[in-house]
């Protein structure tokens, strides 16, 4: 659904066809310090430190877990049952992304494709294949990795990896308005209120150019 959804987690505390060419999903390392591995460690830190790839049908469970902790003690419901997640990973892996830490989901973003103007409410649980719009239904961050500028740095590879998928266009989301002022400094702009009301909860449609500049990469400090 939604972006209202973890937008908790997106807002740092405040508040799977996979396209392997793209140079976005190739596995990014992080710089870490040198130290001494015991042999119980040592099959563990055989894992990439931090990768990015598209998520599949077998992740659909991790996905459930952090996504459930971080909505339902927000807005009391999940942006995307269990079903739906499935649904979208086998539908259109492509269109989501996922960050590992040491072959573990840390944070995650789901989209699928949509084919109208502006959102409607067909748009929280249907993929439209080969249309110019993604729908990005959610983003989420492990509860253990929050304020750490994850929703952000995620966020800005996931755009950048849709700038090199042919014939999108452009991104779309829903959010409360207390995650506006974030979208907006992720290059998204305001449509306006949306049609879209789940459990009385009233939200902005955000728009983002794919076509235009890309925004500036955060510091790596994030």
């Amino acid at each position: 659904m939604i972006m209202h959804h973890c937008e908790a987690a997106l807002y740092e505390g405040n508040m799977t066809k996979q396209v392997s060419g793209s140079p976005f999903l190739k596995p990014f390392f992080l710089k870490t310090p040198v130290r001494v591995v015991t042999p119980r460690q040592q099959r563990r830190h055989t894992l990439p430190a931090s990768e990015f790839r598209n998520l599949t049908p077998q992740d659909a469970i991790s996905v459930f877990e952090i996504e459930r902790e971080a909505f339902v003690s927000v807005s009391g419901e999940c942006p995307l049952t269990l079903n739906e997640v499935l649904n979208f990973l086998g539908q259109c892996p492509e269109l989501s992304l996922g960050w590992f830490e040491e072959g573990q989901l840390v944070a995650f973003i789901i989209g699928s494709g949509w084919h109208k103007e502006r959102l409607s409410q067909e748009a929280m649980t249907q993929h439209v294949p080969d249309t110019p719009t993604v729908h990005i239904h959610v983003l989420s961050v492990h509860r253990h990795c929050r304020q750490q500028g994850k929703g952000s740095i995620l966020l800005w590879r996931y755009l950048q990896y849709l700038r090199c998928m042919p014939g999108l266009r452009r991104a779309l989301l829903i959010c409360e308005d207390f995650l506006v002022p974030f979208y907006l400094k992720a290059g998204f702009k305001e449509k306006g209120p949306s049609e879209i009301s789940i459990s009385n909860m009233q939200f902005q449609e955000m728009e983002y150019m794919l076509n235009g500049q890309v925004y500036a990469r955060r510091n790596s400090g994030c």
